[in-house]
């Protein structure tokens, strides 16, 4: 082999390689036509489907355009309804999203209770089935796969399999691949030709997939979904970024103002005590006010607040007439008749 052709091979193995982890991409590799087969492969490998459910399966879902994927909302996913009548939803998850979980669970219920129309029989209802795969850790559990249905708390017996769910996690697959499972996420995971080919090699029963996830790579049609779906994620991780510093700064911001009007309310406060000891050593209150910058009704409200003070203590300790605590602490009479009636409430 010559060295130009030594070149020329390596060239050809760095060649942009389509993710199937873009779920664009996923959509448009595993609705063909000619890929039917690599679906099959694919759900046999991951859920308990059988290969009597598999002999046909119908996509329920198969329209995917530019215009879908830029749509930071658009669903990419895959419905589909098997020979069996069970019906299933698969779906490459790129990123996590708020009550994940719930949103699952929404999805199946809404694809079981969706086959029935008014007036039929609950028996006709078929299995609804979701096959999730996530490209970020859901659980902290180590397994990169899990199964769940509906059973019995107390002895786990089971309630019913008419929904269930299947889970692959991308981020938890082990450094040696055992199972078909984790063949399939390995798959998922390779991102360069040199990847593929490698994986290829090692697992034979990938090279019909391998090869048709190539030619998908070197279409044109499917490079520019890959684009447009990849630039819609990044906006909608842009927006957010920015939403959520803005956020944390707007908080910041008003936690520091907080913080100032808290300062400001303990300095106030601090002034109008002094002014009450100045004023009980008998500084005039335009003094007090200029000095201690405050307002000049301030100060004249703390005085009264002061004479309200001694008018009661005086009520309390001699039982006087109100016209009697009237001259005594000069206050107006309908100010002392004010007290005079609080005190006879606390009394009673």
């Amino acid at each position: 082999m010559t060295v130009k052709h030594v070149e020329k091979t390596q060239k050809e193995l760095q060649r942009k390689l389509l993710s199937l982890r873009n779920d664009a991409v996923f959509k448009l590799f595993f609705t063909r036509e000619e890929n039917i087969k690599q679906l099959k492969l694919f759900l046999k490998a991951t859920t308990h489907l059988t290969d009597e459910d598999l002999i046909e399966i119908e996509i329920l879902n198969p329209k995917l355009t530019k215009e879908h994927v830029q749509e930071k909302d658009f669903v990419v996913d895959i419905r589909l309804r098997d020979a069996s009548g069970n019906y299933t939803h698969i779906e490459m998850q790129m990123r996590r999203h708020h009550a994940f979980t719930r949103r699952m669970i929404a999805y199946n219920s809404r694809q079981y209770a969706s086959q029935l129309s008014r007036g039929e029989d609950y028996v006709e209802l078929k299995k609804s089935i979701s096959l999730i795969i996530t490209d970020f850790p859901m659980f902290d559990d180590t397994d990169a796969h899990f199964e769940y249905i509906t059973y019995r708390r107390e002895n786990r017996k089971i309630f019913t399999n008419a929904q269930e769910y299947f889970i692959l996690d991308l981020t938890k697959l082990p450094d040696e691949i055992i199972d078909d499972k984790e063949k399939w996420g390995a798959l998922f995971k390779a991102e360069t030709e040199t990847e593929l080919r490698a994986l290829m090699t090692e697992f034979n029963e990938f090279n019909e997939a391998g090869e048709k996830l190539l030619d998908l790579s070197e279409e044109k049609y499917a490079q520019e979904i890959a684009r447009a779906r990849e630039e819609s994620q990044w906006a909608w991780k842009h927006t957010l970024y920015h939403t959520e510093k803005y956020g944390r700064e707007e908080g910041r911001e008003e936690g520091r103002e907080e913080g100032r009007k808290e300062e400001r309310k303990k300095s106030k406060e601090d002034m109008l005590n002094s002014a009450r000891k100045l004023l009980v050593k008998g500084m005039k209150r335009v003094d007090i006010a200029e000095i201690l910058e405050l307002e000049l009704s301030e100060v004249i409200n703390l005085n009264n607040d002061r004479r309200a003070e001694k008018a009661t203590a005086k009520l309390f300790a001699n039982n006087m007439t109100t016209n009697e605590i009237t001259k005594v602490a000069g206050l107006a009479e309908k100010e002392t008749s004010k007290l005079s009636r609080g005190n006879d409430c606390e009394s009673n």
